[in-house]
């Protein structure tokens, strides 16, 4: 496991300390997203050296781990406006205080992500050694977890905008995600 320990054991001490609990048992939260992008960046030599021996090119790698997120994340925040707009239109309807009705919204897009999380995990590993399977792989892998970034309350991205420059020009994950817009 590429993940410290101590990262964890920080996140649970901060929330034990603010009184603000975390779920260990959910395996969306926001500490196993973290992870799952950190195991992504672990075999991430072991899909370049596959990419880089069959001649991919590293811009048209770059272009589809970015845009595999992006399409993520607008996916993700389309589906959060339909459920936005049910909880809308029927939110009032039956005597639900609006703290109520925020928490079942809420509800509603932890149950998606957590659907999409175990479809992937129903489905078993899939990796491939095919070159074109293998960008097809990076591209479901990229985008899987993208989504289950962008369903995280705050949602959550790589940090492109702070990745800094390197001499490898295989270097596309960041080392860092954070908080992203809404928009």
């Amino acid at each position: 496991m590429c993940v410290p320990f101590y990262r964890v054991a920080e996140d649970v001490a901060l929330s034990i300390k603010t009184g603000k609990t975390m779920s260990l048992n959910n395996p969306v939260n926001k500490n196993r997203l973290k992870e799952m992008y950190d195991n992504l960046r672990c075999d991430w030599p072991k899909i370049k050296n596959n990419l880089k021996s069959n001649q991919k090119h590293p811009d048209s790698v770059k272009q589809l781990i970015q845009t595999k997120f992006r399409e993520a994340k607008t996916e993700m925040r389309n589906r959060k406006i339909l459920v936005d707009k049910v909880f809308e239109s029927n939110g009032n309807s039956y005597g639900a205080t609006p703290q109520k009705v925020d928490q079942y919204r809420q509800l509603t897009i932890q149950n998606l992500q957590l659907t999409l999380y175990n479809q992937k995990q129903d489905a078993g590993p899939q990796r491939e050694e095919n070159p074109q399977d293998m960008m097809a792989y990076l591209g479901s892998e990229c985008y899987w977890l993208g989504c289950l970034m962008a369903l995280n309350s705050p949602p959550l991205q790589p940090d492109w905008e702070n990745h800094p420059p390197s001499m490898d020009k295989w270097d596309f994950f960041p080392q860092r995600i954070t908080a992203a817009s809404e928009n």
